[in-house]
């Protein structure tokens, strides 16, 4: 049995990680820190009257019978949670980034990377079938070197604000959201960005950029696009292609259907969906569970430190540009 503490408990754990943990007898809650007292009490409901409850995830932290921590606070935050839960020693799943500022985040990881142990970001469309078959036909070598690849979402959580909205205003959308599409396109160059550039605008959400285009150019000539749109009425869609030296593809990451096409020029069609019914976003159920597999197992989680490194990184190069 693994006994796992949750550091915060809003919307997001209640939605993304509640549904998944039942799934799992091997793993049992016995811990929440969350600041409202009616979210403690919202926790003891949710795992029973057994749960201990903290204000103060530092109390949660020195509670002997942890094994792993699960942190889903706001992005304020991350940065002295994550040093407090690494020096704790125990497993760790977080939510990106791992802080607002460069400087922060250089320490924050140098802190994680010296834990001993498994520590993994929550990327989850890292973690889904269809890029595990992405990258797998592109490291088969029948497209060749991939050369430029485009992550797209268009989406409308910010078409009509959110209970989100006042919380964002001081941050930047690439800090905010944009890790986990910046990470798709470190699955494909699996190189450190080290250059972009940002056009954007601000239609309906204050300060935040609200839809844009960031490129980046990857160590190794790769190029990268990030297309944004938060303002689209119509629902969510997120997409990815890549060119390569001999090929290309384009698959549809919601839904898990793509395709790809060598030098012959003839289409094939592949379907490799995420399992469902998807709790939080698709490919939560595929992280989650790779974080337990990979403690019972051993190994380095996808999502580890190395590959946070860049993607922080990535989100920081945006943010330069944003602001420049």
């Amino acid at each position: 049995m693994t006994n796992i503490g949750i550091i915060g408990f809003g919307q997001w754990p209640q939605q993304a990680y509640v549904p998944l943990l039942a799934e799992m007898p091997q793993v049992q809650v016995v811990a929440v820190s969350a600041r409202s007292h009616a979210t403690r009490q919202l926790a003891q409901q949710t795992f029973g009257a057994g749960v201990k409850t903290f204000d103060d995830y530092h109390d949660l932290l020195s509670n002997q019978t942890l094994d792993a921590v699960l942190i889903a606070l706001p992005n304020s935050l991350h940065g002295a949670a994550l040093q407090a839960a690494a020096r704790s020693k125990n497993h760790l799943f977080f939510e990106p980034p791992v802080a607002e500022t460069p400087a922060t985040a250089v320490r924050v990881l140098d802190t994680l990377a010296t834990s001993g142990c498994v520590v993994q970001a929550d990327l989850e469309l890292r973690y889904l079938p269809v890029m595990d078959s992405i990258l797998q036909c592109i490291r088969s070598g029948r497209l060749g070197e991939p050369l430029m690849a485009k992550i797209r979402l268009w989406c409308n959580w910010g078409y009509a604000g959110g209970s989100w909205y006042d919380k964002v205003q001081g941050q930047s959308f690439f800090l905010w959201l944009g890790c986990w599409y910046l990470d798709v396109l470190d699955c494909i160059f699996e190189a450190e960005a080290i250059q972009a550039s940002v056009v954007g605008g601000h239609h309906s959400n204050g300060t935040l950029m609200d839809g844009g285009w960031a490129s980046l150019v990857y160590a190794g000539g790769g190029i990268g696009q990030f297309e944004f749109n938060l303002v689209v009425p119509q629902g969510t869609a997120i997409e990815l292609t890549v060119a390569c030296r001999e090929g290309e593809l384009a698959a549809d990451l919601e839904t898990g259907k793509w395709r790809w096409r060598g030098e012959a020029g003839d289409w094939q069609l592949e379907h490799t969906p995420a399992s469902m019914p998807a709790h939080g976003f698709v490919g939560m159920r595929e992280s989650l569970h790779g974080f337990f597999d990979t403690i019972h197992t051993g190994g380095t989680p996808r999502a580890n430190i190395d590959v946070m490194r860049r993607v922080q990184r990535a989100a920081e190069l945006c943010v330069d540009a944003e602001q420049g």
